[in-house]
């Protein structure tokens, strides 16, 4: 998890609050391990939406990190479907 908090520190340098900045750095690296997952199977962006159940512009919104667009939930969801477990750690900050 040492990218949320690379992630976090980016974010408020951007000036983002801090319980903001938690959320972004999250969904950020959730959002590059599906992009990851997504281009080890070398699947087409057509095949990729299929198996994630979208349509083709939502594979590359993945694939140019728009955080915007997705919720943690959703990305949760979407690496499930590619077979990939998310677990989360609380800690004190």
């Amino acid at each position: 998890m040492n990218d949320v908090k690379y992630y976090r520190q980016y974010f408020r340098k951007k000036g983002v609050s801090a319980a903001e900045g938690q959320c972004l750095a999250l969904r950020t690296v959730l959002l590059d391990q599906l992009k990851q997952e997504l281009l080890k199977t070398g699947w087409s962006q057509q095949q990729a939406a299929k198996k994630l159940g979208v349509r083709q512009p939502r594979i590359s919104e993945i694939y140019s990190l728009s955080i915007d667009k997705f919720s943690a939930e959703l990305l949760v969801k979407f690496l499930y479907k590619l077979g990939k477990e998310v677990s989360v750690s609380v800690e004190t900050t």
